[in-house]
C-alpha cells in the first residue's frame, strides 16, 4: 500500500478528474463497438465494416486538432463537458435506430466527440498541476485509471452486445452522463487559476486571428518541441504493433489457437499495465521524462524484438515475457510523453499543442498497419520483429539526444551571465 502514497498529495480535483475518466473509459470502447454492432447485430461484412472502422479512425485526426484548439479558447473544462455530453446523446440515440444503417454513422460521430475531448483533458491536467513531479503522478493516475475502465467495461458489455445492444447504448450514454456530471460539480479550477487560464485563453484567442497561426510560430521557435512531435509518430507506430502484427503473429506460429492465445497476451497487458504502473512511477520519479520515454522505448524493443524468437522456438512463455517487457515499455512512454510539451509551451497553448502531438498518434496508428503490412510481404513474419526492434532504438536514441542538446543548452545559458560579467 506504500506504493499508493505515489499518489498522495495531488489536488482534489484531480482525484476527480482522474475518477470521471474511469468511470468514462468504461463505455470508450465504441471503436469497437463499431465493428460489433455492425456484424454481429445488423450481418453486415467485414469488409463494408471495416469502412465504418476507418471512417472512425480518420475522422479522430481532425477532433483532436479541433478539440486542442478550442480548449484553449472556450476552456479545457468546457470542451469535456460538451464533447461527453454530444457523445452521450450520440450514443443513446443509438438505441432508437437500432438495427440501421444510422447506428454506424452515430459511433463515427460519437468517436469524433470523444477525440476533441483528449486534448482538453491532457491540458487540464497540466493547468492544474504546477510541477512536473505532480503533472508525472496526475496523468499516471490518469492512465491507470483509464486502463481499469476499458478493461472493466468490454466486458460486461460482452454479455448483452448480441441479444441486449440497446442496453449498451443506454449504459455508455448513462456512463458519459455520470463522468460529466463529475466534472461540472466537482473539477473546480480556484478564482486565481481561471482568471489567468481566461485571460491567457482570450490573449491566446486574439494572438490566434493573426495570421500566421500562433501554433506554428511557435513550433519555428521551439523546434526541440517540434522535432519531438515529429519524432513521436515512432512511439504510435510501435505501440500499435499489439493491435495488428500480434495476433497475425500468433495465428501464424500457434494456426487454429492464435486467436485465444492473442486474448490471454491481452489479459497479461491488463493484469500488467494495473499491476506496475505505480510501482514503474515510483521507481521513476526522480527521471526526466526524455529519460522516462528513451528508457520505454528500450522496453518496447526488447519486448517486440523478443518475439523473433518464436520463428525458432514457438512457444507461449515467450510471447508472455514479451507481453510484460513492451507493457513496461507502454507505460513509461505513455505516462511521460504529454510532460514534455508541458514545462515547455505557454498555458495558452496547451490545448493545440495536445492536440497536435495526438494528431500525429492518429497518423502512427493509421499508418502503422500499412507499413508493417508491407514488411510482412516482402520478408518473414518474425524479421518484422527486428524491425521494430530497430525503430525502437531509433526513438529511444532519439530521445537521449534531445535531452543532451537541452542540457548542453542549460548549462550554456547559466555560463552567459558570468561570462558577461567577466568582460565588464
Amino acid at each position: 500500500m506504500s506504493l499508493f502514497k505515489t499518489y498522495a498529495g495531488l489536488s482534489r480535483d484531480i482525484y476527480y478528474l482522474c475518477l470521471a475518466r474511469t468511470i468514462n473509459s468504461t463505455g470508450d470502447f465504441v471503436f469497437s463497438l463499431i465493428t460489433l454492432v455492425l456484424t454481429l447485430q445488423m450481418g453486415m461484412n467485414v469488409v463494408s465494416a471495416g469502412i465504418f472502422v476507418s471512417m472512425a479512425a480518420l475522422i479522430s485526426g481532425p477532433g483532436v486538432l479541433l478539440g486542442g484548439y478550442l480548449s484553449d479558447v472556450m476552456g479545457k473544462k468546457t470542451i469535456i463537458v460538451i464533447g461527453q455530453l454530444l457523445s452521450a446523446i450520440m450514443i443513446i440515440s443509438c438505441s432508437f435506430w437500432s438495427g440501421t444503417l444510422t447506428v454506424g454513422y452515430l459511433l463515427i460521430a460519437v468517436m469524433f466527440f470523444i477525440s476533441i475531448t483528449r486534448p482538453a483533458y491532457n491540458a487540464l491536467i497540466i493547468q492544474l498541476c504546477t510541477e512536473e513531479k505532480e503533472r508525472k503522478s496526475a496523468f499516471s493516475l490518469m492512465y491507470l485509471g483509464a486502463n481499469l475502465g476499458i478493461a472493466i467495461g468490454p466486458l460486461i458489455a460482452g454479455f448483452f452486445i448480441k441479444d441486449h445492444v440497446n442496453i449498451v447504448f443506454i449504459s455508455i450514454g448513462t456512463v458519459f452522463l455520470i463522468s460529466t456530471f463529475i466534472i461540472i460539480n466537482q473539477v473546480k479550477i480556484g478564482t486565481r487559476k481561471e482568471l489567468a487560464s481566461t485571460n491567457s485563453e482570450h490573449a491566446g484567442q486574439q494572438r490566434s486571428s493573426q495570421p500566421p497561426s500562433p501554433l506554428f510560430r511557435l513550433l519555428l521557435k521551439n523546434p526541440l518541441v517540434a522535432f519531438f512531435i515529429v519524432v513521436s509518430f515512432l512511439n504510435y507506430f510501435i505501440y500499435m504493433q499489439y493491435s495488428f502484427s500480434l495476433p497475425l503473429q500468433m495465428n501464424h506460429s500457434f494456426g487454429e489457437n492464435g486467436a485465444a492465445y492473442y486474448g490471454s497476451v491481452m489479459t497479461i497487458n491488463a493484469i500488467s499495465v494495473i499491476i506496475l504502473t505505480t510501482v514503474i512511477l515510483s521507481a521513476t520519479r526522480k527521471l526526466t521524462a526524455l529519460n522516462s520515454i528513451a528508457t520505454g522505448a528500450l522496453f518496447y524493443g526488447i519486448g517486440f524484438g523478443a518475439l523473433n524468437l518464436l520463428g525458432t522456438f514457438p512457444h507461449f512463455s515467450i510471447v508472455a515475457l514479451s507481453t510484460v517487457l513492451w507493457t513496461i515499455g507502454e507505460i513509461l512512454v505513455q505516462t511521460n510523453i504529454n510532460l514534455y510539451i508541458a514545462s515547455r509551451v505557454p498555458d495558452t497553448h496547451q490545448g493545440r499543442f495536445n492536440g497536435l502531438l495526438l494528431f500525429v498518434g492518429c497518423l502512427g496508428y493509421t499508418l502503422s498497419p500499412y507499413l508493417t503490412g508491407i514488411f510482412i510481404k516482402s520478408m518473414d513474419m518474425e524479421s518484422v520483429w527486428i524491425i521494430i526492434l530497430a525503430v525502437s532504438l531509433f526513438y529511444g536514441l532519439s530521445m537521449i539526444i534531445l535531452w543532451y542538446i537541452e542540457k548542453s543548452s542549460t548549462r550554456r545559458n547559466e555560463m552567459k551571465p558570468l561570462d558577461h560579467s567577466k568582460s565588464i
